[in-house]
Formats: structure tokens, C-alpha cells, sequence
């Protein structure tokens, strides 16, 4: 408790450079007594304190005293720093990204802005962010409509473990009282949260959590070949590894997907972008449902 005191009598020391005995007694709920005490172990402990006396005096630092001199290198106070905004984009870390701030006489000049949502989901994502992260801090199971990549629409019951964020998107790791295992949802595709009553028994959430494989799961190896306007696409989905340049500036991607309809719906969003070179099959698959579009448009 103590410590914690000395910290805040000296971030109110940086921040008003000079206050009274009595303030600062009613600002930390202590004694005046007590203050001068901690004035002293300040001083023993190196920070230029001292008293001065008469009008606009008080308890007052050395000017060309500052933290980070003491502590912290610029470097170090960079990361803290961005560390907190990050925090702070995730709806906490406000008031010590403040104080930090003021302690390292450090400006919000406004050079970094951490913003974690998808472009358009904006406040729906940091709703649920907000539902989650309460769940998860009160230790309260969480009910919620979830929709899967498939577009299967269902109620889940969980107990919140961890907020994961993982390939540009929030995830939640919870245990799924329905299907009685641990699973990750996204939270985008999660509507109505509701805290329901009780607590959850505690669980530790394994290190490493994969979507489960969908029942009749059924990987396919494919080989596209994607024109050099596409680029930009293909680095955001694809891993280095998988991509070889062409010296047309023509992109080749060797990976494997599950064999679903979003499979389809993803190859298709690509349009004259994209042609499919191997498996033979999904040439056909593609061609026939680029006819039932084009029908569309006929009738």
C-alpha cells in the first residue's frame, strides 16, 4: 500500500511541480504527518523533493527533474507507451496511459492510433469486444448467436477464457458448454451477447487452439495462378512460402483449403483475377457456377 502511494504522491509531484502538505494529504486520504514521511522516504530513495515555504510554495520537484532520467530510457518509454495505446484501443488503459504520459513529460502528439476492428465493423466489433472482455474479467458464462464460416446459425453457452487476436481478427478461446471442449469464436459473427448467471469454474484454455476440423472434412490442394493487379490481395491471404512471382509479374499459389462453399465463395471474389490451374475438377465447379451468375443476368 505504501509503495503504491509513493507512486502517486509522485506522479501529482511531476504533474503540479509544486503542492501543498495539505493537499496532497487530502488527495491521499493520509495524514499530513504521513506525507512528510513519505516526502523523506522519497528523498532517501534519490528524487529531488524539498519544501519551500511562503506564498505559492509548498512540496515541490527540481525542475530538471524527470522521470525517465531516473528510470527509463526514451526507447523503453516508446514501448510503454505503445503498449498502453494498444491497450487503450481495446477499451482499457486510459488513465495510465495519461499519468505515464505526464511522468515522462512525454505530449499525445497523436502519432500512433492502435485501432484493432475490420474497416465498416467498427462499433459492432467493439460491443461485443466490451461484452467479452467483461465476461471474461467477472468470470461469467456468455450466451451468444454465432454464425459459422459455413453460415450455420447457432445459440452457444461458454466460459469466456481469453481474447485472442490472431490474422487481423479478434477471436474468443472459451469453453463451449454445448459441445463440451474448448473452442475459438470470431467475434464479428457474434450477435446478441447476454452474461448469464452463475460463475465459471476455472479452466485453463490450451496454448494453442485451431478451429475444430468440420465434421466430413475434406482438404483440397490447389495450384491458382493470379494476374499482377491481384498482388496485393494474394500477400494479405497467402503466406510467402506458398507464393512464386512469374516473371510475367503473374503470381503462382500452391495451397490447400477445406472443400466447402465458402472454398467457392473466396475463389469466386477474385473473378478474371484468378485462374484455377489444378484440380481439374474445380475448373468445372468454377466454370459452372460462373454460368448460373451469368443466367441470372440473362433472364
Amino acid at each position: 500500500m505504501k509503495n503504491s502511494r509513493l507512486f502517486e504522491l509522485l506522479y501529482l509531484l511531476v504533474e503540479k511541480r509544486a503542492i501543498t502538505a495539505g493537499e496532497l494529504a487530502r488527495r491521499l486520504e493520509v495524514s499530513e504527518r504521513t506525507i512528510y514521511r513519505d516526502i523523506d522516504a522519497l528523498s532517501a530513495a534519490g528524487i529531488p523533493v524539498f519544501t519551500q515555504k511562503g506564498q505559492g510554495g509548498g512540496i515541490r520537484l527540481m525542475d530538471q527533474f524527470v522521470l525517465d532520467r531516473a528510470l527509463l530510457s526514451r526507447a523503453q518509454q516508446d514501448e510503454i507507451l505503445f503498449a498502453l495505446r494498444a491497450v487503450q484501443a481495446t477499451g482499457g488503459g486510459e488513465e495510465a496511459l495519461s499519468r505515464l504520459s505526464a511522468l515522462f513529460r512525454r505530449e499525445g502528439d497523436g502519432w500512433l492510433e492502435v485501432d484493432f476492428t475490420d474497416w465498416g465493423s467498427g462499433a459492432a466489433e467493439r460491443e461485443n469486444f466490451s461484452q467479452v472482455k467483461g465476461a471474461i474479467l467477472g468470470r461469467q458464462p456468455l450466451s451468444f448467436t454465432y454464425y459459422s464460416s459455413a453460415g450455420a446459425r447457432s445459440r452457444r453457452t461458454v466460459e469466456p477464457a481469453r481474447l485472442v487476436f490472431k490474422a487481423g481478427c479478434w477471436y474468443l478461446s472459451a469453453f463451449c458448454r454445448e459441445r463440451q471442449d474448448w473452442r475459438i469464436f470470431r467475434l464479428v459473427r457474434m450477435e446478441d451477447l447476454r452474461l448469464e448467471e452463475g460463475s465459471c469454474p476455472p479452466r485453463t484454455p490450451p496454448e494453442q487452439l485451431e478451429p475444430p476440423l468440420p465434421e466430413g472434412y475434406r482438404g483440397v490442394d490447389l495450384r491458382l495462378r493470379f494476374v499482377p493487379s491481384a498482388a496485393w490481395r494474394v500477400r494479405d491471404y497467402f503466406h510467402p512460402k506458398q507464393i512464386t512471382s512469374e516473371q510475367d509479374g503473374h503470381l503462382l499459389v500452391d495451397c490447400t483449403f477445406p472443400e466447402d462453399q465458402w472454398l467457392l465463395s473466396f475463389l469466386l471474389s477474385f473473378g478474371s483475377q484468378l485462374e484455377v490451374l489444378s484440380p481439374g475438377y474445380w475448373r468445372d465447379i468454377l466454370r459452372e457456377e460462373i454460368k448460373k451468375s451469368l443466367a441470372v443476368y440473362e433472364t
